[in-house]
Order: structure tokens, then sequence, then C-alpha cells
């Protein structure tokens, strides 16, 4: 029996690639977003490509228990035995703390932080519940281990998730059918990214992967059986950096602040 994959923010970008890589591992998949009619284009792109997998598309916001429980009822369906839930929805916000309002700070969390927590919550008690093998991977940033200003808020959600995944796998460390794990892309080139974030990465050469990259690293890391991996060089290395030595990485950000307020400030 094929395994199943359940793929949030599914219809394009990052969650695209992965459903269109996972596939030719042959997966059968449940693509999961908002827009209805991007979902089934993905879709229509697989199956172009692998007839033989099977897709579910369940559109959804996330931040509704009712849409929640809708993707549950996917899996419940299935009769899957080994379930990959990858949590790779999520928003973002770039500019200064000054210029967030409160509502988008709190559709940053719902998103990237409430949805994700809930939705796995719901999957592991199903899969208990089943006897079910379960991975769940979580998909953060680099940011969710080195603040960067301009993305206070994103930076904050996405901690927050690289903390769920370290504090979730422990808990269940007993449970050897179900693993939790967490994977971080560096900057992506997609249509996440507002023209502002454009602007800004060409002008400090920041290096952008596209989502075909990041999908082909997250292949490698779902078969390596690692519980966390951070992808991109070199991002890797600051990431090993902003923990033993904060201050380097603070003082290299501090010079490229003037950059980074021009566009968090100015539209392009």
């Amino acid at each position: 029996m094929k395994p199943l994959a359940v793929i949030t923010g599914a219809a394009s970008g990052i969650g695209a690639a992965l459903a269109k890589a996972l596939a030719k591992e042959q997966y059968d998949l449940v693509l999961v977003g908002r827009n209805a009619d991007a979902l089934s284009a993905t879709a229509g792109e697989i199956i172009s490509q692998t007839p033989q997998c099977h897709i579910h598309c369940e559109p959804a916001d996330l931040t509704k228990p009712q849409d929640r429980t809708a993707v549950l009822n996917a899996i419940a369906s299935s009769d899957a035995n080994d379930i990959l839930l990858i949590n790779n929805a999520g928003i973002s916000h770039f500019g200064t703390l000054a210029s967030n309002e409160d509502t988008n700070l709190e559709m940053l969390f719902a998103t990237n932080v409430l949805a994700p927590m809930a939705l796995t919550r719901l999957f592991v008690s199903e899969a208990t519940k089943r006897n079910l093998r379960l991975s769940v991977i979580n998909v953060g940033s680099t940011f969710g281990t080195i603040g960067y200003p301009g993305f206070s808020g994103y930076c904050a959600s996405k901690f927050a998730i690289r903390g769920f995944s370290e504090a979730l796998s422990r808990e269940l460390a007993d449970e050897p059918g179900i693993s939790i794990r967490y994977f971080a892309p560096r900057a992506t080139n997609t249509g996440f990214n507002s023209p502002q974030i454009n602007a800004m990465n060409a002008e400090l050469g920041v290096t952008m992967d596209s989502p075909e990259v990041v999908a082909l690293a997250f292949i490698t890391f779902l078969k390596s059986g690692k519980t966390a991996a951070h992808i991109g060089w070199p991002e890797r290395f600051f990431v090993w950096l902003n923990k033993v030595a904060p201050a380097l990485v603070s003082n290299a950000l501090e010079k490229q602040l003037p950059v980074v307020k021009k566009y968090a400030h100015h539209k392009v």
C-alpha cells in the first residue's frame, strides 16, 4: 500500500514542488490550500507527469477548526497506514514592528503557529487511535533560528514552530510509530516574497533557491531520518554561529540595517 502525504500550502511555491517530488517517490497525495482552482491546477500537472498518483484536493483555511477537521477526514477515509503530514502553509510580513498592526501579528501566529499545532494534534490523535505510522515535518525557515531585522513577527512565528517541533519530538519519543521533524529552507524564489523583499535580497546579494531545489533537499532530508535540517550555505554556518557567538551575527546584520530599513519603509 502506498504511503499518503498531506501537504498544506500545496497550491504553489514550495508546497507544489514538494507535491510533485513526493508523487515521483510513489506517494499518494492530499493537497491542502485556500485556492481551490490553484490546487486543481497543481494536481493536474502532477497527474500528467505521474498518472499513477492518487490525489485528493482539500480547499481549506487551516485557521478554522472545521477546515482542519476536513483535512483529518481525508486521511480517516484512507486505507494508508503510513502518513506524512507536511505543515508547509504560512504567511509573512516584511516591515518594521511599528508598521505591523495587531491584526497582522495575530494572523501571522494563527496561520504559522496555531494552525499547524492544532492540525498536528488531530493527526497524532488519529494515528494513535488507528495505530498508524505518522511522520510530521514542519517547514520552518533560517529565520526560525536567526532573528532578522524587518521580519520580527515572521521570525517569532518560525522560532515558535521550531520550538514546537523540538518539544513535541521529545514528548513523543516513546511513540515508535510517530516522528516529529523540522526542515528549514533559506530564502526561496516564490510568490511568497513581496517586490520589496526581492529588491532587498538583490541589493544584499542574498541567494534564493528555486522551489524545485528546496524539494530535492526535502526528499534527501526525508530519506535521511534526521530530526532537523537547515539547507543552504552559508546559511547553515550562520545558524551555527548564531548559537555560539550571536554578537558576531548581530554585528554583521547591523551593517545591512540601512538597506533593510530602506525597503521596509518604502514600496518598490
